[in-house]
């Protein structure tokens, strides 16, 4: 399996870091602002929104 590695400098703490990680129903938020324009939550499923209106299928989370 491929993958695809980047390093990338946050100025924020590890916890800080972790807790925004963590919080799954804030991504268009905490963690990719511009990128995402709304999260909705549904059980364990996550569906994103993009800025062209297009959504991400339902993503399995556990959180």
């Amino acid at each position: 399996m491929a993958s695809i590695r980047k390093e990338i400098l946050v100025d924020a703490t590890p916890d800080q870091v972790w807790v925004a990680v963590r919080d799954v129903g804030m991504v268009h938020v905490r963690l990719i602002l511009g990128h995402v324009v709304a999260t909705r939550l549904e059980g364990d499923y996550r569906i994103l929104t993009f800025p062209n209106g297009g959504t991400r299928p339902r993503t399995h989370c556990r959180y």
